[in-house]
Formats: C-alpha cells, sequence, structure tokens
C-alpha cells in the first residue's frame, strides 16, 4: 500500500494551491479569531491531506491554530506546553526523506530500489559526520539539528489503558508517566482549536482532507516567558 499524504505548510494554500484558493471555497479569514487573538489577519493557511498511515511525531507551533475538517476524521492527542519537562524533548541532527540515489546504493554495496521499479526511500543525514553539508542536505546556513521528541507519546497511552505497567515506553522515557495527553477526535464540519505551544500528534482514522489557520502568538505574553524558563530547566537537567 502507498502512504497518502500531502503536508503543506507555509502558506502552501494561498502559494502552491493558489487556483484552488481563488475559488473561494476556503474563507481567507476566521474573523472571530482575528478579534480573539488580536494579531491580524492569519500568517498562513495550509493544507493537509492524509489517511490513518501518516501520523506527525508530537510536536508545537509559535501560533495560534485553528484546524477545520473538509471531509473524513482527523485524530489529535495534545499536551499542555507545561509538559516540556515529561516528554523528552531533545535535540536530533537533521535529515531530508528522500528517494536513494546511485551515491546512496553504492554506499551501501545494494541496488537503487526494489525489483518493481520503485524507489527505495532513505532519510540522508543533512550533514555528514565530518560536519559537511551532506549531498542532497538542505543549504550551507543549515546548524544540523532540530528538536525533535522520540518517545510515541500514543503508544504510551494504549499501553496505560491495558494496565501495562511495564511496558518498554516506560522505562525508556519513565518521565513520560507524567504527562497529561488528551485524545481529540474532529469530524467533518468541525474545527479545533489549538493553542500556541501546546503540543500535539496528528493522525487520521480514514483518508482526510482539513485546512488550518496559523495566526501569530504574542511573543511578550506571560506564557511564552514561563514556556522558556521551563524548556531552560529541562536543558539543565540533561546536562
Amino acid at each position: 500500500r502507498r502512504l497518502l499524504l500531502e503536508t503543506g505548510k507555509n502558506d502552501c494554500l494561498r502559494t502552491e494551491f493558489s487556483k484552488l484558493f481563488s475559488t473561494r471555497i476556503f474563507p481567507p479569514t476566521v474573523p472571530f479569531a482575528e478579534r480573539a487573538f488580536g494579531t491580524g489577519p492569519p500568517d498562513a493557511i495550509n493544507l493537509w491531506i492524509g489517511n490513518e498511515r501518516s501520523v506527525s511525531s508530537m510536536h508545537k507551533d509559535h501560533y495560534e491554530n485553528l484546524f477545520y475538517v473538509c471531509s473524513g476524521q482527523k485524530e489529535f492527542v495534545l499536551c499542555p506546553p507545561a509538559d516540556v519537562a515529561f516528554l523528552h524533548e531533545g535535540e536530533f541532527s537533521t535529515g531530508t526523506f528522500r528517494p536513494a540515489s546511485c551515491h546512496d546504493a553504492a554506499k551501501e554495496g545494494g541496488s537503487r530500489g526494489p525489483p518493481n521499479g520503485d524507489p527505495t526511500w532513505i532519510v540522508a543525514a543533512d550533514i555528514d559526520v565530518g560536519g559537511d553539508i551532506a549531498e542532497g542536505g538542505p543549504n550551507q546556513s543549515s546548524e544540523g539539528n532540530t528538536r525533535w521528541i522520540e518517545p510515541d507519546i500514543e503508544k504510551f497511552i494504549e499501553k496505560s489503558s491495558d494496565g501495562d505497567d511495564n511496558n518498554q515506553e516506560d522505562m525508556d522515557f519513565p518521565l513520560l508517566s507524567k504527562a497529561h495527553p488528551v485524545k481529540v477526535l474532529v469530524s467533518e464540519g468541525e474545527m479545533l482549536y489549538i493553542p500556541s505551544l501546546w503540543y500535539h500528534r496528528v493522525t487520521q482514522t480514514c483518508e482526510t482532507v482539513g485546512i488550518n489557520y496559523w495566526f501569530d502568538m504574542k511573543f511578550n505574553h506571560p506564557l511564552w516567558c514561563y514556556f522558556n524558563f521551563l524548556q531552560q530547566l529541562v536543558k539543565v537537567e540533561q546536562g
């Protein structure tokens, strides 16, 4: 089976899919949100298409996020910003998901792909061991690291509901048990508000089409200062 996934960020609905947006089937803004957030029109409007096999890792956005489901059903697992101390967020080397090249195959001593002609997909490091930009890497300004939450909070929720207190997720990530995950299903015609800095893991229960509106967060808000304070405490604790 092939993976159905269209993840459009960075205002793709108004840029990459401008012809679709020009049909005006999608509102250009959410008026009540503009009034509530006080930061003007949306900074970005994004299109998302996927099925149950497309899953995002737990992450946060520096935006006030309104997600509307056009068809299908989205599944969100949410954690408040204060859970930053329990999610085992760390820094990892960045990579690019792309088809393997002949150069990659030669390095591995194998063929480029399976017999059916479909390419083999790999995660290629953006910066190699020597600190140089790797082949296929993004650009020379890349620092080569990104913040990433390694544990899958969904697996933790499933095993906790089964009463399994000795699962591998617990042993590898002991602080995860102190997090406060909430699962939310959003169906066709419904909208979910995800406050800025709230962690969320996203998937679908079926083939789903959705759009979201990103409104700028206020960086002079006390929540931003509090979150940064907690994040720095975690860094100090991790050494």
